[in-house]
């Protein structure tokens, strides 16, 4: 009998974890001693922000190096038959190394000429916002797909959401580039973004950056709540109080600008404190991290429902990359053309954190697919959690039987007209009835006795 469930798992899991806490770490640190280093310390320290922010380019391309091999070993991708996969994969790592590359080139500019080029940051910047929008394009095409075979709620909830963050993307990508084409050619260590030049962008992009902020945290919160609400039925104070922090941490952002027009908090004697400007960057920048690892923790509590070894390691994947996606969001660093740029090295771990999320999805719908006992067993669970896996299995294993039928009816097809007796005409309809009938046995198959017994009543019904 075939082995379908290890225990082997936590190693590789337990890697996946320490390798997202150490980018997340070094996210916040970007962020942080980004304004750290320009509001005091520079001139405390010098050339101690260099120091630091070599000792972070390094350390960033080496979690994002090991995070790509690892993924490609644990999932094999070498011997996927999924085409995505494969192409997804080579894509990805080319421009991740490129992209990393360049940020190399900027570290030693500001090492050996005490300036940088912004067209290095904007080629940095536009490689990893729009190969972020188009892997989750390609991901928010998979999860329609999936849906439409599926009508599952938790699919739509995460198909809306995908499709929002990367349409969020090519709107950060013209706001920042905005900014960034009306800067000096060279950032040097004398320039003071504060004094030394004021850049804007058009009304517009403003506004569509804005409202996609708020519109490309919400949609994932909400598919979130889709896929963990099951959690109310045991503890529903707790749970609302839980999921809720999030959204209350991301709207105090905007209640906090508030206050500040008013002017409050002057009023008040805080905004003149200066341990305040350090206490509200550091929140302002972590306040989307915060809820990516709210959303990526869905997908690693889901994986601990799952025993089979490489499902588990798909939905620790899944869970990485939304964490990494969301502690990437640093446009309101980068758009201030520090010095060194800080907020950059955020920004590559986009990449990755799309690559993790979309192999994560791709090596999941492989092996419910390809492993009858294990759909056979998810088809039967109770668990309102293993929705998405269901429909996930059902999807991919619809792909395959109508590849695989549209095979041999080619086949077939094209071995009768070479035998110049008969001509026929090959009938879609037919073949898409025949593709039906054989997911509706499979589907048979894998329900239970409890589930079979309900669809023979409702069928009598129906009669």
């Amino acid at each position: 009998m075939k082995l379908l469930f290890h225990f082997n798992s936590v190693d590789s899991n337990l890697l996946i974890i320490i390798l997202v806490i150490t980018a997340v770490i070094i996210q916040v640190m970007d962020k942080s001693f980004g304004n750290t280093f320009s509001l005091s310390l520079g001139s405390i320290f010098p050339r101690g922000d260099i120091l630091v922010f070599g000792l972070m380019v390094l350390s960033s391309i080496t979690v994002q190096s090991v995070l790509i091999k690892k993924t490609g070993i644990s999932f094999k991708l070498r011997r996927y038959k999924s085409k995505l996969g494969k192409a997804v994969g080579l894509t990805t790592i080319s421009l991740q190394y490129f992209a990393d590359g360049i940020l190399i080139i900027i570290l030693f500019q500001t090492i050996f000429t005490s300036q940088y080029n912004v067209n290095l940051l904007e080629a940095v910047v536009g490689i990893n916002l729009l190969t972020f929008s188009i892997l989750l394009a390609i991901l928010s095409s998979r999860f329609l797909r999936t849906f439409q075979n599926s009508r599952n709620i938790i699919m739509l909830a995460y198909t809306i959401a995908i499709a929002v963050l990367s349409l969020s993307g090519v709107i950060m990508f013209m706001y920042v580039n905005s900014f960034l084409q009306g800067s000096p050619d060279y950032i040097t260590s004398q320039f003071n973004p504060w004094s030394s030049y004021s850049p804007t962008a058009s009304t517009n992009i403003v506004s569509a950056y804005q409202i996609m902020s708020i519109v490309s945290f919400v949609a994932p919160w909400i598919a979130t709540v889709f896929l963990t609400n099951h959690y109310a039925s045991k503890t529903k104070t707790k749970y609302w109080i839980m999921i809720s922090l999030p959204l209350i941490y991301f709207a105090s952002v905007y209640f906090l600008s508030f206050l500040e027009h008013i002017h409050l908090l002057e009023q008040l004697g805080i905004q003149d404190n200066p341990l305040y400007s350090y206490v509200y960057n550091l929140f302002l920048n972590t306040v989307r991290l915060a809820g990516g690892i709210m959303f990526g923790l869905a997908f690693f509590l889901l994986s601990k429902t799952i025993l089979h070894t490489q499902l588990k390691k798909s939905m620790s994947m899944i869970g990485a990359g939304l964490v990494l996606l969301f502690g990437a969001d640093a446009s309101s660093l980068i758009i201030m053309t520090l010095y060194p740029p800080w907020g950059i090295i955020s920004t590559t771990f986009l990449i990755t954190g799309s690559y993790c999320l979309i192999i994560g999805l791709d090596s999941a719908a492989f092996y419910l697919a390809a492993d009858s006992s294990l759909r056979r067993i998810i088809a039967i669970s109770n668990r309102k959690e293993h929705g998405i896996l269901k429909a996930l299995g059902y999807s991919e294993t619809q792909d395959i039987v109508t590849s695989k039928v549209k095979g041999i009816n080619k086949l077939v097809y094209d071995e009768v007209k070479s035998d110049n007796r008969l001509y026929i005409s090959s009938e879609p309809a037919d073949i898409q009835n025949y593709i039906d009938e054989v997911l509706i046995e499979v589907g048979r198959k894998n329900q239970g006795p409890f589930e079979k017994g309900k669809n023979q009543a409702s069928s009598d019904a129906q009669k």
